[in-house]
Order: structure tokens, then C-alpha cells, then sequence
């Protein structure tokens, strides 16, 4: 069985893009909780938070996406240690929806230092600019701001989510989808890759793929752009 963090040469069956899909995310997150820790140090938290609302876009859509079409109509089992995976797997899902909640909610006390912090300097200009110090707060965070408490909080915050999703990702792989390889059929498998892959509500459907597919290089690009092809 494949890790994801294994070099993948072939996709035995749809679903196993997953294991592409967790290696994508994973960089991302790893990439996201370093820029964090050089926040600590002070300096332009604007990357940092590009990056964060991107994981946490893709974090997200992919637990609901999973609990709705791949876990849903799958039927359980009781594991020798008497847990029941797909069950794990929802609550796992309700964790890291937990921690990303509680990121966001540091960003906005940081965005609430921003307005403070302008307000007390700079008061006889705030009202003409609101809707500057507001981009500030929402695209500029920077050091002479925020104080650096909320700095190695929302760092501890990242990195707490980032472990977590880690987690998530091997349990699921290691337990969840060797359930859905006995349960689904091949066109089954192929449907629920591509509403992972693919938000038909979305105003740019492929944001999903587009993106996975420009994170990977090589055999594991191709193996993701053969899929799109029989999603097509």
C-alpha cells in the first residue's frame, strides 16, 4: 500500500488519487505552518495568510466532499481494536474543521490589533481611510501591529492543524480507502474522484484540479491528467 508520501508510478484504481491529493495538500501545509513561524520574528503576514485561506478552502471542501460522497454511502466495519473507521473519519473531519476554526479566529484578533493600532496613531486619519485600513487588516498584517502573543499563537494554532491533517490523511489512507476499493465499483470510484477533484458548483469548476495538478511534476502530473481525461 502507498503513502502518500511515496512517489506514486500508477493509480491501481481511481480513488488512489488520493494519495496525490494528500501529497499536494501536505506540501501546501507544511509550506503554510512555515510562514507562520517566520511571522513569529515579525515582518508581512500577507503571504502567510494568502496561503492559509487556500488550505483552508481545499481542507475544507475535501472533508465535506468525502463525508458526502465517498464515506457516506459506505457501509462500516469494526476494526480489531473495535474502532469503526469510516465513523473516525467523520469525527476527524469535525476535528480539523475545529482547528481551522480557531486559526481564523486569531486572524481576526490580528486584523482587530491592525484597527486598533491605526486608530491610536494615525486618529484624525482613520475615518477618511477605513476602507484602507481595513485591506490592511485583511491583506497587510504587519509586525509593528500585531503583537507578537498572537504571532506564536496563531503559529502553535497552524502547526496543531497541519499535525492533525496529517493524521487524518494516513488513518484514511490506511484504513478508509481499502473500504471504498471493496465496497465501490469502478465507475463509482471514478465519480467520487471527480467531485473530489471537480466542484460542479463552483463558478471555476477545476479549481481543485488545476491546482493539484500544478503542485506535481513528472508521472504523478500525468497520472492526475489521464484521470481529468476519463472524467471527460
Amino acid at each position: 500500500m502507498p503513502l502518500f508520501t511515496d512517489q506514486i508510478t500508477r493509480l491501481e484504481s481511481p480513488i488512489d488519487v488520493m494519495y496525490l491529493m494528500h501529497k499536494v495538500y501536505m506540501e501546501h501545509s507544511n509550506f503554510t505552518e512555515n510562514l507562520a513561524l517566520e511571522a513569529q520574528d515579525g515582518g508581512d503576514l500577507a503571504a502567510f495568510k494568502a496561503n492559509l485561506d487556500a488550505w483552508l478552502k481545499h481542507l475544507l471542501y475535501h472533508a465535506q466532499t468525502e463525508d458526502k460522497y465517498m464515506t457516506g454511502p459506505l457501509k462500516d466495519k469494526v476494526l480489531q481494536d473495535g474502532r469503526e473507521p469510516l465513523k473516525a473519519n467523520e469525527v476527524e473531519h469535525d476535528e480539523l474543521r475545529q482547528y481551522g476554526g480557531s486559526v481564523l479566529e486569531l486572524l481576526d484578533q490580528a486584523s482587530v490589533e491592525v484597527v486598533l493600532a491605526s486608530e491610536e496613531k494615525e486618529h484624525a486619519e482613520l475615518m477618511e481611510k477605513v476602507a484602507q485600513v481595513g485591506e490592511a487588516a485583511e491583506n497587510a498584517i504587519t509586525e509593528r501591529f500585531v503583537k507578537p502573543r498572537t504571532r506564536r499563537h496563531l503559529y502553535r494554532r497552524v502547526m496543531e492543524l497541519r499535525v492533525s491533517e496529517f493524521d487524518h490523511f494516513e488513518n484514511e489512507e490506511a484504513f478508509v480507502l481499502p473500504i471504498v476499493k471493496e465496497q465501490m465499483s469502478g465507475s463509482d470510484e471514478l465519480e467520487c474522484s471527480r467531485r473530489l477533484l471537480i466542484d460542479d458548483e463552483s463558478d471555476n469548476p477545476r479549481w481543485i484540479i488545476d491546482f493539484i495538478i500544478d503542485q506535481l511534476k513528472g508521472v504523478e502530473k500525468e497520472l492526475v491528467m489521464g484521470l481529468d481525461k476519463q472524467f471527460q
